[in-house]
C-alpha cells in the first residue's frame, strides 16, 4: 500500500478531510488490511482500533470482488462505498482507497 497525493488523483478532495492510498495487488497484503490501514491513518489511531470493518464486510468477498482475474488481469472499473464509523470509504477496482471524514 502506498500513500498518494490526493491533489494528483482527485483534485476535488480536501486533504484535510480525506486520505487516499493505493493498494498493491502484487503484494501479499489483502485489500482489507489496506483499507483498515487507510482508515487508521485518517483517524490517527492504531489499525487494531479499526475493527468495525469486519462487522460490515466479508473480507474474502471484498478480495474476490476487486482482485485481478486470471483471465483478463487487473480490473479497471467499479467501486464500492461503505461507511465505517465517522468515515466514508470508497474502494476502486484499480486498488485506490479513499477515506473521507463524514463529520
Amino acid at each position: 500500500m502506498n500513500a498518494i497525493d490526493d491533489a494528483t488523483i482527485a483534485p476535488d478532495l480536501d486533504p484535510t478531510t480525506s486520505t487516499t492510498v493505493q493498494h498493491d495487488w502484487a503484494s501479499d497484503e489483502s485489500i482489507t488490511v489496506s483499507i483498515v490501514t487507510a482508515i487508521a491513518q485518517r483517524a490517527g489511531v492504531d489499525p487494531e482500533d479499526v475493527s468495525h470493518l469486519y462487522e460490515r464486510l466479508d473480507p474474502d468477498s471484498l478480495e474476490s470482488l476487486f482482485s485481478p482475474t486470471t483471465q483478463s488481469g487487473a480490473r479497471n472499473s467499479g467501486h464500492l462505498w461503505i461507511p465505517v464509523d465517522d468515515y466514508g470509504v470508497t474502494v476502486y477496482a484499480d486498488g485506490r482507497i479513499v477515506v473521507q471524514s463524514l463529520t
